[in-house]
């Protein structure tokens, strides 16, 4: 049986990540490919970490993605090849002209490339913004959101697809129902003697801007926290879901709740909330921050920056060592001694040094920064 995969699958699919501002399919090399353009880079990367090598349907149509060089895609008509959802206006166009010549005008600008199967992957490396992908040459099938495809149940896979059985959420793959999703996560099974709430600010800092940390009164292995918008909820659940922290397997989900109400006044909460609203240490609050674009899964190695020139690395490891970390390796980048990587024992050693060492003042006007590295010693 074959599966479509059109413009409009790619939309539902795509869409439940961020706003997705434009879509151009083309055919390269035998293989259906799409440019996908976000309105920003952190729905992107949400949509890349969270479907690269998943399945659109049950055992069917993996799919490749990666960066593009593109900036903005160029989409001069709007069919079932290119779609520009800022300008419902376009015209049609010819629908029988290649959707590449069509759309992408003269310059190569950012985007994500995706693409399915054993077929070939033409990957266009480059920045978060816009998403390309290769998929089997399936293009010019007939949308299957009308209804179920040649009788076919609507079983598993990723729901309001028709009846097809796609297969990203029963692979585990975590899917907001909608972009209008909850800023807010449950955290569980925290170790209680250890856990506080700038601990948890620290740690989901990584992911995103925490707005509010409540841990539960009444439960105090649980807590509440509140990130500046639903993608970097998203975000910080992907890669810190069932993450070992202080010793105990952690799990996290997307709340019922829209925010974290701070407790009313008398109300006992004996510090168990804070607001950091207003907190310097949010990592992501210039817009177009490059920080977006060093967002890594936890790590045994962690990357430290903001490190004076007159700081040794002698000292470095020294002030890890007297706050109880053991460092396996170190290294300056050669090219900017202001950054560095540290190598802990341990995922679990680098989680809570990373807790303990952010903000860690080296001189009278320098703090680490900390975040996880890409790359090992």
């Amino acid at each position: 049986m074959v599966y479509p995969i059109s413009l409009d699958v790619l939309y539902q699919i795509f869409t439940r990540f961020g706003k997705v501002l434009k879509i151009v399919t083309f055919t390269k090399n035998n293989t259906f490919q799409a440019l996908i353009q976000y309105a920003d880079m952190l729905s992107a990367q949400t949509a890349k970490l969270s479907l690269e090598g998943q399945n659109i349907y049950n055992s069917c149509c993996t799919l490749r993605i990666d960066y593009s060089k593109m900036q903005n895609l160029n989409v001069k008509y709007n069919n079932d090849k290119s779609r520009d959802y800022t300008n419902p206006s376009l015209p049609t166009g010819d629908a029988n002209l290649d959707a590449a010549s069509l759309a992408l005008g003269g310059e190569l600008l950012p985007q994500l490339l995706m693409g399915a199967g054993s077929q070939p992957r033409a990957r266009i490396p480059g920045a978060p913004g816009v998403l390309p992908t290769p998929f089997a040459a399936m293009h010019g099938l007939p949308s299957p959101l009308a209804g179920p495809y040649n009788g076919v149940p609507p079983t598993g896979g990723l729901a309001g697809l028709g009846g097809f059985p796609l297969g990203a959420a029963g692979l585990g793959v975590r899917v907001p129902t909608n972009a209008q999703t909850s800023a807010v996560l449950l955290v569980s099974n925290l170790n209680e003697e250890m856990v506080t709430p700038d601990a948890l600010f620290t740690l989901f800092g990584v992911y995103g801007d925490v707005q509010r940390v409540k841990i539960l009164y009444n439960k105090k292995d649980s807590a509440l926290i509140q990130m500046a918008e639903p993608h970097q909820a998203h975000l910080a659940l992907t890669h810190m879901d069932k993450l070992r922290v202080f010793g105990k397997q952690i799990k996290v989900m997307l709340s019922k709740h829209q925010t974290v109400q701070l407790p009313k006044e008398g109300q006992p909460d004996a510090g168990l909330t804070k607001d950091y609203t207003n907190s310097p240490l949010h990592r992501f609050k210039k817009p177009g921050s490059k920080n977006y674009q060093n967002i890594y899964p936890p790590s045994s190695t962690l990357h430290l920056s903001n490190i004076p020139t007159t700081v040794t690395e002698d000292e470095i490891r020294d002030a890890f060592t007297k706050n109880g970390f053991t460092v396996k390796a170190f290294k300056f980048f050669p090219k900017d001694r202001k950054m560095a990587l540290i190598q802990m024992p341990s995922m679990d050693d680098a989680v809570a040094a990373l807790i303990k060492m952010h903000n860690y003042q080296l001189s009278e006007s320098n703090h680490l920064r900390v975040s996880f590295s890409k790359s090992n010693i």
